[in-house]
């Protein structure tokens, strides 16, 4: 941009953008409990309100970077706040618990539209001297929406209702359409991008979003199912997509994915530090509103206000933490934030129904302030490992590759916690107990998936930091 005033008049116009989509996964959590008594659901059969949406996420986020690359992600950018707003409307008039699904599954549509080209056009604002700078203002943004989603979502749901959740995506995607068009320069935000005429990749885009899709949802439902043979066939076939995916790539000549990208292992590193990252932190919010309401007896609202200082722990030290890293480097801010992430696992497999609220909150601000420290340099180091021409598909793999990890995270701690109900011999439906505590056979069987989960993320933690050690970031110069 020509000036630093331009520069962040640019970004707000993503910044709300990405506000009020992060806005709406954040407020859906607080309405699950809501959402699963309306339609008569348990909680694995709910927690495909948020799988649904990774599922649609990862199986497009590839093909979608390399649209914007090749028609502008400006563009694609405008059709995805369309999308989402219209979509998110049928959401909120659901008559049929398959109907909303349907309907997330186009607002995910959307979403992705908006993260990929969103995230590449402020790298290309930023520019390469400030990207930690911008990846920080990125995830600071997250970080806000985060705090707002559960304190905005419990007062929706507890005087409105859960429709009210989806209906407000609608409302706030007004001025972010007429922002993003007025005030993004596409000679900015389009620059350096691949404007490739050839053929696209179909087949490479069916096999990614068969392979990631497949992936995901043999993880919820073979972790539940506990029979061998089915958990063997879902793996095997997962495998065989993504070898076939491979291949495809291989011989394409306008590949949705540069396979030099797979080829440079310090690209690979990184990338992997992200995946068991956001793997090792992302069930905690997932968790926490079923933990409030259900095994403290507590409120919508009073959920959210417990749970928003997990957020604003991350917003406090993602900015800081990403202008720190353009100066001193990502890697000790990566290794820092992750050793916080398996200490506050560690914390939270500690829980018991009898745990004051003032413990909860100050180990979600622990857990808020690792996930703040090492995200945005991690954002950072991956780009720095890449040429601009790639900035678009980079930032849809960096995308993908954390919504594949919230996603896991998710439908691993839905299973668990499905278990051990299921091994306690209690039915895990949860539709006749919202507005009130659990009984104490269904606080012991949950409590028990509760700690499993947690002991389990603390050792995913532990992979994400050996990655990161092994980890380096690119030199820009040398990658033109």
């Amino acid at each position: 941009m020509e000036s630093a005033k331009n520069k962040w008049l640019a970004f707000s116009a993503l910044g709300i953008g990405l506000f009020s989509a992060v806005l709406d996964g954040s407020m859906i959590g607080i309405a699950l409990p809501q959402i699963g008594q309306r339609f008569s659901v348990d909680l694995s059969q709910v927690a495909w309100i948020s799988l649904v949406s990774t599922i649609t996420i990862v199986g497009i986020l590839l093909p979608i970077g390399n649209i914007s690359d090749r028609i502008g992600r400006k563009k694609i950018y405008l059709a995805g706040v369309i999308i989402m707003a219209l979509f998110s409307v049928l959401s909120a008039i659901s008559q049929n618990f398959t109907f909303l699904l349907f309907t997330r599954v186009f607002v995910s549509v959307g979403a992705a539209m908006r993260m990929s080209a969103g995230l590449a056009m402020v790298m290309m604002i930023f520019g390469d001297k400030e990207r930690g700078t911008g990846m920080g203002a990125n995830t600071t943004t997250v970080g806000l929406a985060a705090i707002s989603g559960p304190i905005f979502g419990g007062i929706l749901v507890s005087n409105f209702g859960w429709t009210s959740v989806f209906l407000i995506q609608a409302i706030i995607s007004i001025p972010v359409f007429f922002m993003a068009l007025y005030l993004l320069d596409e000679k900015v935000v389009d620059g350096s991008r691949r404007r490739s005429s050839g053929k696209f990749d179909y087949l490479g885009t069916l096999f990614s979003a068969a392979a990631f899709a497949v992936l995901l949802f043999s993880i919820n439902t073979g972790i539940r199912i506990f029979n061998g043979i089915t958990i063997a066939l879902c793996f095997l076939s997962v495998a065989a997509l993504f070898i076939s995916f491979f291949y495809v790539e291989s011989r394409s000549e306008n590949p949705i994915l540069d396979l030099s990208l797979v080829r440079n292992k310090d690209f690979v590193l990184s990338i992997s530090t992200r995946l068991f990252g956001f793997f090792a932190g992302s069930s905690l919010f997932f968790l926490m509103p079923f933990y409030i309401q259900l095994i403290k007896g507590r409120t919508p609202e009073e959920a959210g206000f417990l749970i928003f200082p997990g957020a604003l722990g991350m917003s406090l030290t993602a900015s800081v933490s990403g202008r720190l890293s353009d100066r001193f480097g990502q890697k000790p801010f990566i290794i820092s934030g992750l050793f916080v992430i398996l200490v506050a696992s560690y914390l939270f497999s500690r829980f018991t129904p009898s745990t004051p609220n003032i413990v909860i909150v100050a180990t979600l601000i622990f857990h808020g302030l690792g996930m703040g420290l090492w995200g945005s340099p991690n954002g950072s180091q991956t780009v720095s490992l890449v040429p601009r021409h790639l900035y678009g598909s980079v930032s849809s793999i960096i995308n993908l590759i954390r919504t594949v990890g919230m996603g896991v995270s998710i439908a691993v701690a839905s299973s668990i916690v499905t278990i051990s109900f299921v091994s306690s011999g209690i039915e895990p439906n949860f539709s006749r107990e919202v507005g009130s505590a659990f009984s104490p056979e269904k606080i012991e069987a949950f409590m028990n998936g509760f700690s499993t989960t947690f002991i389990a993320l603390l050792i995913i933690c532990l992979i994400a930091i050996l990655s990161a050690v092994f980890s380096r970031s690119g030199d820009r110069e040398s990658l033109g």
